[in-house]
Parts: C-alpha cells; sequence; structure tokens
C-alpha cells in the first residue's frame, strides 16, 4: 500500500488505521485523514484517483488503455509493422524498433499522446470537461493546469474528428436547413455599429442537415446566403441519392434536389404556422442548439469555427448510442486508437 510507503512500517500503518477505526467518530477515516502529512495526503489522493479510474474505466494509464483496445505497434517514421521489442521506457512500458527503419517507438508515438506529461487522470477529467463543452477557464480552475496545456489538450482532441464529418452519410428522411452567424473578425471591435441586417456578408452560413437516424453534419459554406452551388458542393457527398429531403423550399435547393434525385418535402417558413412548426422543428432546434453551442466559446477564432463543429456532431453521435456504449469511455477509445500525431503550428 503506498501510504506505508511514508510510515515507519507496515505494521505501524496498520496499527494506525486499527486504532481510528476503533474510535469513537463517526467518521475514523477522517481522523486518519488529518493525521497525515502533506506527502502522504497526496500519497492517498493519487491512490483515491487510481481506484475511480479502474472502477470507472477498467485501467489506470494511457498504456494499459491501448492494451485493452488492441492498439497494435506502428512505425510512426514509416508506418511498417515489423518490430522487436527493444525495452523499456522509464515508466517500465515496452519500447519497439522498427525493423525497416532502426526507428524506436512505444505503443502511443504516433498518437496524440506521444510524450504526454499530463496525468491519466487529470486527462480523463479534462475529457468529461470537454464532453459538456466546459470553456477553457473553467477547465483550468477545475483541473489547477496551465491556459497552455487546457489550450494545447483542447487542439490536440480537436485534431482526432477533422475529418470525422467526411465519412457521415444522411439517408431516408433528411431536413436541411441554413442558419448564420456574425463574423466578428470581419466586422472588427466595432462589429455593432458595423452590423448589417439581414444575410449580409458580414455571416458565416452553417449548412446543417439531420436524418430521422440521427445522423448530423454542420459544415460551413462561405459567408452570406449561398447559391445553389455551394449548397450543393457542400451537401452532395453526404445524402444518399433518392432520399426525402425535408426543407423550407429555399431555391439554392434545388441543385442538389436535382442532381441526386431527391424526394423534396416543402415546409415554407412561417412562425405563425403550426403545420411548419411541427415539421420542421427537429432542424430548426438543432440550428438553435448548435448557436447556442458556438455562443459559450467567447473569443473563438473563426478559423477554428468548423473544428468545434466537428467536435459537436461528434459527441451528438456519442449521445446518441450512449446506451449502446457508454459516452466518456468511447471517447477515451476514439483518442486512443485515432493515429494522429499532433504538430504544433
Amino acid at each position: 500500500m503506498e501510504l506505508c510507503l511514508a510510515t515507519s512500517s507496515p505494521d505501524g500503518c496498520l496499527d494506525m488505521l486499527r486504532m481510528f477505526f476503533m474510535s469513537k467518530s463517526k467518521n475514523p477515516i477522517e481522523d486518519f485523514v488529518f493525521s497525515l502529512s502533506d506527502d502522504q495526503f497526496q500519497l492517498l489522493i493519487d491512490s483515491v484517483d487510481k481506484r475511480k479510474d479502474k472502477e470507472m474505466y477498467g485501467f489506470t494509464s494511457l498504456e494499459e488503455a491501448a492494451f485493452k483496445y488492441g492498439r497494435k505497434p506502428v512505425c510512426p517514421h514509416c508506418g511498417s509493422r515489423n518490430y522487436n521489442v527493444n525495452g523499456h521506457t522509464p515508466s517500465y512500458h515496452k519500447r519497439y524498433r522498427c525493423l525497416d527503419c532502426d526507428c524506436s517507438y512505444t505503443l502511443l508515438s504516433d498518437s496524440i499522446f506521444n510524450s504526454s506529461k499530463i496525468s491519466f487522470h487529470k486527462l480523463t477529467k479534462y475529457i468529461q470537461l470537454m464532453t459538456f463543452n466546459v470553456p477553457l477557464k473553467e477547465c483550468m480552475e477545475i483541473l489547477e493546469i496551465s491556459s497552455n496545456t487546457a489550450n494545447l489538450w483542447r487542439k490536440k482532441i480537436f485534431q482526432t474528428v477533422t475529418d470525422y464529418q467526411n465519412h457521415v452519410i444522411l439517408k431516408d428522411r433528411v431536413w436541411l436547413d441554413e442558419t448564420y452567424i456574425e463574423d466578428y473578425k470581419i466586422l472588427g471591435s466595432d462589429y455593432k455599429e458595423k452590423r448589417l441586417r439581414g444575410l449580409s456578408r458580414t455571416k458565416i452560413c452553417i449548412v446543417v442537415a439531420i436524418d430521422s437516424y440521427k445522423n448530423m453534419i454542420a459544415i460551413i459554406c462561405g459567408h452570406g446566403k449561398p447559391s445553389s452551388n455551394r449548397i450543393y458542393k457542400t451537401v452532395k457527398n453526404h445524402i444518399t441519392p433518392n432520399s426525402t429531403i425535408i426543407h423550407d423550399g429555399e431555391k439554392a435547393h434545388n441543385k442538389l434536389i436535382q442532381e441526386l434525385h431527391l424526394k423534396s418535402e416543402v415546409y415554407k417558413a412561417d412562425c405563425k404556422d403550426d403545420n411548419y412548426l411541427k415539421h420542421m422543428a427537429l432542424i430548426n432546434n438543432m440550428c438553435g442548439w448548435i448557436k447556442r453551442y458556438i455562443w459559450r466559446f467567447i473569443g473563438m477564432d473563426v478559423e477554428n469555427l468548423q473544428t468545434y463543429l466537428n467536435w459537436y456532431v461528434y459527441l451528438l453521435r456519442c449521445q446518441r448510442d450512449n446506451d449502446k456504449w457508454a459516452k466518456n469511455e468511447r471517447i477515451l477509445r476514439h483518442l486512443i486508437l485515432e493515429r494522429t500525431r499532433y504538430t504544433r503550428k
């Protein structure tokens, strides 16, 4: 037991525990905890954290997670799977040597966890905070980490979903609409004075679509009101031909409908029309949720907007399948198995 290392002997530690358990205090553990030195108390905290991780995930380190999820050693330099075991790291995890290019690497060398210094417990807590879309400042305060660390890990995690929406295909009944947010980079600090009414060029267009199976896309489609060509290029690879598209009759959707042979189900936008509100509620709610999600990240660079949208769509998929696979474990597995190394820009 780790706590025993800080006492005179294991027997002495056990005697101390027996004494506290035999006390008349309502919580004998409390007396024991308050008797610990700072070093002993930190050992206790680390042990409790490890137990929580063990109960939640079944392991207490990234290497154990990689082994459980079946990650295989692959050379990060040449991609070869031919290797020999070549000793161990200082933390006693296997190191491999590529038989083709002689590169030395570990099981996580070609992942965002390469040379990671953050503890496994803090990392899993950070991932949990990201699933609730907690802003960076709050993440820093809760986990007691620096702004550089919080920002770095957000970028690393976002990098793993860069291409996620490329593989999302919608089918059968598909709801489609556009939503807009102000591009503060164009407007500058005096955006309130420059802001124009309507769908001006100062607004970023986001095409949002979702099908009856809750598969979803949210992709930037330029500035201002989109043309039929822009809509078609943005969405054409994400909707199965011959599906039914439920929309508000926007003319920019016509080319998409014609080229993919879609069935058009139109409900003209009218907030006083109960029929419109009923049949377009799903897509209207989704557009509203995306806007509220984006507004949480005040000060976000609009150049990173698509990255934030990718993460939102990925989280929606995880939430949809939460009854099949716990969301936090699924995200951790995704991060472990994703073969991508973060490079600073």
